[in-house]
């Protein structure tokens, strides 16, 4: 009869733990199905599938929400339909998921880095498709790519290229209000010159912090010649001094060019099997 009883017992015990690993809300078991989930969304991401790609990650969070690698790849995956599709609503829902990455993983200082670099991304192509919404994007990316340089893990090399990148933006806002006219041989406006001053301003004071950072990176100063340039239109009083300056930008960029070849030609040099 105890047999009996006992027999029954283990039998009843074994269906409440089958039935518990199979419940839905069993994180173990939970957890390895996201991973397979994960692990199917990468090979259709891989095949350029991006829908089902997105469809496979989400479900992947649904069984477990704190998936980091799955969270990257759902935003990637919305990404990359947001490059094929062009759609301001692709876009902010990529925006989105850039966004919980950032909240639900402050303690991983490089997620949010990726997570970050790719949001400014974002708002930069939204800022050359909706030019009517340009700046709002605009500003949005900036607010975005200083976050970046701010964090506190943040090396120097992002900090340079976050500032670089701020300081062609602004170069470039400066260039595209006067291109036309400059292109057309008309005069710029007064309203279009006062536009473009503080814009230069603000294009001197990151590519200056890019160098502060870097003093070697080439490009920030081949930019600064390139904003000097745009002041010889904005103050013609001053042509040979800004002319001056720009020519002193160009000098140190193509010092800099040399050395770098020189450098990559060494370490090619160094890698290549003894003859």
């Amino acid at each position: 009869m105890n047999k009996n009883l006992n027999k029954k017992k283990t039998r009843a015990l074994l269906v409440l733990l089958v039935m518990a690993l199979l419940t839905p809300g069993c994180g173990v078991v939970n957890s390895l199905r996201a991973k397979n989930s994960l692990n199917d969304g990468v090979r259709e991401f891989n095949k350029g599938k991006y829908q089902v790609a997105e469809e496979k990650f989400l479900h992947a969070l649904e069984l477990d929400p704190d998936l980091t690698n799955a969270q990257l790849f759902y935003a990637r995956a919305l990404n990359a339909q947001f490059d094929q599709h062009l759609t301001e609503d692709l876009g902010k829902k990529t925006i989105s998921a850039y966004d919980d990455i950032i909240r639900k993983n402050q303690d991983k200082s490089e997620v949010v880095d990726q997570a970050l670099a790719f949001k400014a991304n974002i708002y930069s192509q939204m800022t050359r498709i909706f030019p009517e919404r340009a700046g709002d994007y605009r500003a949005l990316q900036r607010e975005t790519l200083e976050k970046r340089a701010t964090l506190s893990t943040a090396n120097e090399k992002t900090k340079a290229d976050v500032y670089y990148t701020l300081g062609v933006g602004y170069w470039q806002e400066s260039y595209d209000l006067n291109a036309s006219y400059v292109s057309h041989n008309r005069t710029i406006p007064p309203d279009v010159l006062e536009k473009m001053k503080p814009l230069t301003q603000k294009a001197h004071e990151y590519l200056q912090k890019a160098i502060s950072v870097d003093p070697n990176y080439a490009n920030a100063w081949f930019y600064e010649k390139l904003v000097y340039i745009e002041e010889m239109k904005l103050y013609p009083s001053k042509q040979n001094e800004l002319k001056a300056k720009a020519l002193e930008m160009q000098d140190k960029y193509m010092v800099m060019q040399k050395a770098q070849q020189h450098q990559a030609a060494a370490e090619a040099a160094a890698a290549a099997p003894a003859k």
